[in-house]
């Protein structure tokens, strides 16, 4: 096994994990991930780099760019599905 088995692949591979998400202002999600959004609206987010952005009535579908944590203050959006 080399150091790199485990490590997930860049935004041009296939998802290998998703888990619901729930925004929180203070916590980060388990990994930088792509997001998915069941529900059109806006989604308030901190991107992998520390910006935090808001993206307003984004339709149902992917999220482009990689996020570290999705706020609960300023997301309307549900049914949140972060994947890495």
């Amino acid at each position: 096994m080399t150091t790199f088995t485990k490590k997930a692949g860049g935004l041009d591979q296939p998802f290998q994990f998703g888990a619901p998400v729930v925004p929180n202002d203070d916590t980060d999600l388990p990994q930088y991930s792509t997001l998915y959004l069941g529900t059109e609206g806006d989604v308030c987010g901190i991107t992998m780099g520390g910006t935090e952005v808001t993206l307003r009535n984004h339709p149902v579908g992917y999220v482009l760019g990689v996020y570290r944590r999705v706020k609960a203050t300023g997301t309307t959006s549900e049914d949140i599905v972060a994947l890495w």
